[in-house]
């Protein structure tokens, strides 16, 4: 995503952190993001991106570079479909006092093993898009929105949050679409996100999923985020 945001990899069980944005005196240069989802249905994705601005800072307008990755499963009538993905993105993000906006746009690979079809392993490479925002409307309220698009398998994913100031972190619902040729789920729930423990960021989230497969269920997101 933008600066102190940092993006997420479309997946058939994604994740975003959305962390808050770092202080003055965290005027990161790049900004690691780790996260992990498990659901009631049997699905577990956990994954990794690395945001830069090799220019200036993270809490500046200018120039991104991104690169991430995620690997899971997913379980498909009796079979398990698995799914690794990476990606290496440019783009630029736009810091203003009350909100951060950032578009990428660049190269990734995939592999799709599903089950229940004869070529069960597929490997695609295509281009990949994402769009994030973060705003403050006030010093106690925060909206997140973020959206990707990759053309291997047509993988989608998008999420929007909003919070209120609870506790050291904002509270609030999501909601959340993603899938791509051979998956489709949707979540609503909600998240605590944007809290610090020492040097470090976490979010929480959790609440009921849906997908074609397996149906209703329940998932859980850990988020945790550190700065350079």
């Amino acid at each position: 995503m933008a600066a102190a945001l940092g993006g997420r990899p479309a997946f058939a069980a994604d994740w975003y952190t959305g962390a808050e944005p770092a202080g003055a005196q965290d005027a990161w240069i790049v900004s690691v993001d780790t996260s992990a989802t498990v659901s009631s249905q049997g699905s577990q994705f956990a994954g990794a991106t690395a945001t830069a601005a090799p220019a200036g800072t993270l809490l500046k307008s200018g120039l991104r570079l991104r690169a991430d990755t995620a690997i899971g499963s997913y379980r498909a009538g009796t079979g398990l479909g698995q799914q690794a993905e990476a990606a290496a993105m440019i783009g630029y993000g736009w810091v203003w006092p009350e909100a951060v906006l950032s578009a990428f746009v660049g190269l990734n690979v995939r592999r799709n093993e599903v089950p229940g079809l004869e070529a069960s392993v597929r490997n695609a490479g295509g281009l990949k898009a994402a769009l994030d925002v973060y705003a403050r409307p006030t010093e106690g309220t925060m909206v997140h929105a973020t959206g990707t698009y990759a053309s291997t398998f047509n993988a989608y994913y998008g999420r929007v949050r909003g919070g209120v100031a609870v506790m050291g972190g904002f509270l609030g619902p999501e909601v959340a679409l993603l899938g791509d040729d051979y998956y489709r789920q949707w979540r609503i729930g909600a998240h605590w996100s944007g809290f610090q423990l020492g040097a470090l960021q976490f979010g929480l989230a959790a609440g009921y999923l849906h997908d074609q497969a397996r149906k209703g269920g329940l998932y859980t997101t850990v988020d945790m985020r550190a700065g350079f």
